[in-house]
């Protein structure tokens, strides 16, 4: 019943979190009273006082979460929303699906650093104040700026690393493979094999 009720919270989580950055499309960019109340300014059925208060009312009314309206919070969270799914979702099942250790390691720095990024966005959506002090901007620039510099560092270092065995492994191939395990008499056999896969690969 666990495993059940998991994967029916994943299975709700990845549809929320999917539609989340398209959600906004559903609420108008402005409330319809808005027309109405410029139009009856135009006919002179309001005066300036009264369009400006209810102009302001309405304003007001349509306020969410700090946002102007509700289109607005949504179109600001809905992606935070998904980058945090799918962090969320990657930190559960790297460990399971990467086998090799530096990869799997770079993969989760990677992962947490996407969960760091996601989670500020989105609380900071639903910050009360709007605005978080200048000094946290400046922390979570410093943080994500040397994180993901490690990541280029690790990723570079893992190539460079993966090429010279690669090298080492062909040099084995070409070189020790012909001296000591293939006979005088299969040399030139080897050799017109290996130019044809040479030759396939080009």
């Amino acid at each position: 019943m666990t495993g059940k009720i998991k994967i029916i919270i994943m299975m709700l989580g990845a549809v929320f979190a999917c539609t989340a950055p398209f959600i906004h499309i559903f609420y108008p960019k402005q409330h319809a009273q808005f027309a109405v109340y410029e139009k009856q300014l135009e006919q002179k059925e309001l005066s300036e006082e009264e369009y400006d208060l209810k102009v302001e009312n309405l304003k007001a009314s349509e306020k969410f979460i700090g946002f102007t309206n509700i289109r607005k919070f949504w179109y600001a969270i809905g992606k935070p929303i998904a980058m945090l799914y799918f962090s969320l979702l990657l930190v559960y099942i790297y460990p399971f699906i990467i086998l090799d250790k530096q990869i799997r390691w770079i993969v989760g720095v990677s992962a947490f650093l996407f969960l760091f990024i996601s989670l500020y966005f989105v609380t900071w959506t639903l910050w009360h104040r709007q605005d978080f002090p200048k000094e946290l901007y400046y922390w979570a620039i410093g943080l994500v700026a040397s994180v993901g510099t490690g990541i280029s560092i690790l990723i570079n270092s893992y190539y460079i690393k993966r090429q010279k065995n690669l090298h080492a492994w062909l040099y084995f191939v070409i070189r020790d493979v012909k001296r000591k395990y293939i006979s005088a008499e299969d040399k030139e056999q080897f050799i017109r094999d290996y130019n044809d896969q040479i030759e396939k690969l080009r």
